[in-house]
């Protein structure tokens, strides 16, 4: 429960509460109430009291919290969704991070899925940063500014067309990665035991693009990409000409899972030439490049990011 939450909810009751009570004071002195009324008055009033509690309580998740972090480079407040190991201040240890695009729609699962394989050891124990749109975010917004974000170049005919979905522009990845690189990142490593050689972004569809832009153009700010069904098609497949102009060059180890649902048509076509090219451009590279079979875009997540996990922080790198 956030601290909002639990201010309004403590409102509630005592508004309740002063209410029975005047009103408690008024019938015994004026209508001659017996108390056994009273009291069942009272009970009636402590039930309706939890059920308004019920009502504006949301699920916790244990050992997460939420921060915000504003931007300069992209002019937005962002929502830091944090999940931490267990008793991490008290281990003396440096942690892993995995950096979640969309938290908005999938810090839950998420995180549920991370806690399953650290229980089983599959993976390390590590933090979880979910990066959301400040506040109660409207689908249309939230769609309108990840559009922003996350594609690296502008693309007026789909502006044009959609112009509800992509009315805050496109185009807007490098300020974004800006705020990664300058604002975000720092950020956790002063506040947490965060490690800073074992950084992982996750992204999914755009998130998927904005990450692939980010392993061409800035390779090094992340040590592993987990990208499921990029939207390798957008802006007439724009970022094709953007590899074909750079030479990325990763001093250190770089490991790449991508992941796209079989039945996505024309992006599996895109993933895989996108694969050729990262792996020719750069054999140090690591890729594990998956073509899910049943999969669409949106039903990639669960095998894709779990699959991807498992690769990116197996022992042997092959898992």
């Amino acid at each position: 429960m956030t601290v909002s939450q639990s201010i309004h909810n403590q409102q509630v009751k005592l508004s309740v509460r002063i209410t029975l009570l005047l009103l408690s004071i008024l019938l015994m002195t004026t209508c001659g109430v017996r108390q056994s009324e009273v009291d069942a008055l009272k009970s009636k009033n402590d039930s309706l009291v939890k059920v308004l509690t019920r009502a504006d309580t949301n699920v916790v998740i244990k050992n997460s919290h939420v921060n915000t972090l504003p931007s300069r480079y992209t002019g937005e407040t962002y929502d830091l969704y944090i999940s931490s190991p267990n008793k991490y201040s008290n281990s003396g240890k440096t942690y892993p991070v995995l950096v979640v695009l969309d938290a908005e729609v999938n810090f839950g699962a998420v995180n549920y899925i991370c806690q399953r394989l650290i229980k089983d050891e599959l993976i390390p124990e590590l933090f979880i940063v979910g990066i959301a749109y400040a506040g109660d975010t409207d689908e249309d917004t939230y769609y309108s500014l990840r559009a922003r974000d996350f594609t690296p170049t502008t693309d007026k005919a789909q502006e044009e067309r959609q112009k509800n979905r992509y009315r805050s522009g496109t185009g807007g990845a490098e300020n974004f990665v800006k705020f990664l690189s300058v604002e975000l990142l720092p950020h956790l490593t002063t506040k947490y035991p965060i490690s800073d050689n074992n950084r992982t972004i996750y992204g999914h569809s755009f998130g998927g693009l904005f990450g692939t832009q980010l392993l061409i153009n800035h390779p090094t700010l992340f040590d592993n990409y987990l990208l499921l069904s990029p939207s390798l098609w957008w802006n007439q497949k724009a970022i094709f000409n953007n590899i074909e102009n750079n030479h990325p060059v990763y001093a250190n180890q770089i490991k790449l899972y991508m992941g796209t649902g079989a039945l996505e048509d024309s992006m599996v076509d895109d993933h895989l030439a996108m694969v050729r090219i990262l792996e020719k451009r750069n054999p140090a590279l690591i890729v594990k490049s998956e073509i899910l079979d049943h999969e669409t875009h949106r039903s990639i997540f669960g095998r894709g990011f779990t699959n991807g996990l498992r690769f990116l922080y197996g022992k042997d790198g092959h898992n």
